[in-house]
């Protein structure tokens, strides 16, 4: 016998169960797959002859027997369901899949899509994570699926199946069970969302102790994917690093083509608008715009405040200048606390798209976030602050930020020093810091010219092409 074969189960015991071996048989369940339903009847039946169990008991039971059966038929349905993909014949249709929010590469990766696909002979959908969003790409003339999956309708159903190509921005985990599964069977182009100096994907590992089915997925789904993008032919080792894919494509990202534009109505879907026209206001007055965009703590939801924002904010007012602070999706919840103490500061709303709002700021004050590249592509004054780093390398993620040798700016670890770089017009920047920031455009974006999403475009023709994809029908 194999060192990791797993011995043979043992027999169920014959005589009904007390309350107490009901939990035992619960745990059991998993491995008896189609018995299960009738597994459940037994079990409550039984339990009701014991008497040995209170009734909310009983019910508690119930319910979880419930949930565990609907895992089960789920899991079978999804395994099936993708078999369908993978033999389904593919046509010439391209699925876009949504994040928590409407930003990011993917947004400008379909938008650029949607205007094309008539031309192209390509139908283009989206896979919208939640309602609001199927609402807003149907606004914007786009196909969407709708975000709950019992609305799909046989053509809906045909779609997905038959897509040749499916672009995502980062784990494939949309909320509808079956999304996944029903394209399978699509070759998947992988954008990802954005450099990064923090492990991440298969490096990205827990402890043991934290080892579960939702840590299984995340690391399942990074890949292996048909194609990943990324914005410099020599990333390509270092993505392999992190993920799994058969080809690499060093065509920059959507997402950066609006630093190089004034942006368009589509562009400014899902945008903070009233932070925007605070930004584009201060910079009418001569005034700078000061972009805080920290990245999150694990378990620190009050790190922040602790970290000295309000000295920032009055350093700021102090010069005339708007302090606009992106909290990052996790910490965003905190808003509601932080803004009523902080009246000066524009909060952007959580899940929009920073990304016109970056084209307008005077600065970036970050600290791990790869919101640090993109910005390069303005090249303005960037400057790093980390209040807490031995906490968060310990707590929170390790970093792989060799490419970071040489700082594109200054680096503070405490607030009042950086207040006071705020108030210095050049903001502490040096010629090395520009010269720095050159270097690293020049090392991590092959192309600086706003075209990534046409660039995007050529790849998903060459992905369809492989997939054997047929005309849209």
């Amino acid at each position: 016998m194999s060192a990791y074969a797993q011995p043979p189960q043992p027999a169920l015991p014959e005589p009904p169960p007390s309350g107490a071996d009901l939990l035992t048989r619960i745990e059991q369940l998993e491995a008896f797959g189609t018995q299960v339903s009738g597994a459940i009847d037994g079990l409550v039946n039984a339990v009701l002859e014991a008497k040995q169990a209170p009734a909310a008991e009983i019910e508690a039971l119930k319910s979880k027997v419930r949930d565990l059966e609907q895992q089960l038929s789920l899991e079978r349905s999804g395994r099936d369901l993708a078999q369908v993909s993978r033999m389904h014949a593919k046509a010439r249709r391209v699925v876009f899949v949504g994040t928590t929010y409407f930003g990011c590469n993917v947004k400008y990766a379909w938008a650029a899509m949607n205007r094309r696909a008539e031309a192209l002979g390509v139908e283009a959908w989206f896979l919208p994570y939640h309602a609001e969003q199927e609402k807003l790409v149907v606004s914007l003339g786009g196909r969407c699926f709708p975000s709950q999956h019992a609305n799909w309708s046989p053509d809906h159903i045909h779609a997905a199946l038959s897509a040749a190509v499916v672009v995502t921005s980062d784990h494939l985990l949309n909320p509808n069970p079956f999304a996944a599964p029903l394209l399978a069977g699509a070759r998947q182009v992988q954008l990802w969302h954005g450099v990064s100096i923090k492990e991440i994907g298969l490096r990205n590992l827990a402890p043991g102790r934290a080892l579960g089915p939702h840590f299984a997925r995340v690391l399942a789904t990074c890949g292996p994917y048909a194609r990943f993008v990324g914005t410099a032919r020599d990333g390509e080792a270092e993505w392999r690093r992190w993920f799994s894919f058969e080809r690499y494509a060093p065509i920059g990202y959507p997402r950066n083509d609006v630093l190089h534009r004034e942006p368009d109505e589509t562009d400014l879907a899902n945008v903070d608008r009233e932070t925007y026209n605070r930004a584009v206001a201060a910079l009418a007055r001569g005034k700078r715009v000061l972009l805080y965009a920290p990245t999150f703590r694990d378990g620190r939801p009050g790190w922040v405040l602790d970290a000295g924002i309000d000295r920032l904010a009055q350093a700021a007012a102090q010069g005339g200048d708007l302090l606009v602070v992106n909290l990052h999706p996790v910490e965003s919840p905190q808003i509601p606390k932080l803004a009523p103490q902080l009246p000066g500061v524009a909060f952007v709303a959580p899940r929009t798209d920073i990304y016109p709002l970056l084209a307008k700021a005077s600065a970036l004050i970050t600290d791990y976030s790869s919101v640090m590249f993109d910005y390069l592509h303005v090249d303005r004054p960037v400057l790093l602050f980390r209040p807490d780093h031995a906490a968060y390398t310990q707590k929170s993620r390790r970093l792989f930020d060799d490419k970071l040798a040489t700082l594109p700016g200054p680096m503070f670890d405490d607030a009042a020093a950086l207040s006071k770089a705020f108030r210095r017009a050049d903001l502490a920047q040096t010629a090395d810091h520009a010269a720095a920031r050159a270097q690293l455009r020049a090392q991590w974006f092959d192309h600086h010219d706003g075209g990534s999403a046409e660039r995007l475009i050529d790849v998903i023709a060459e992905e369809m092409a492989l997939a054997g994809a047929g005309e849209a029908r």
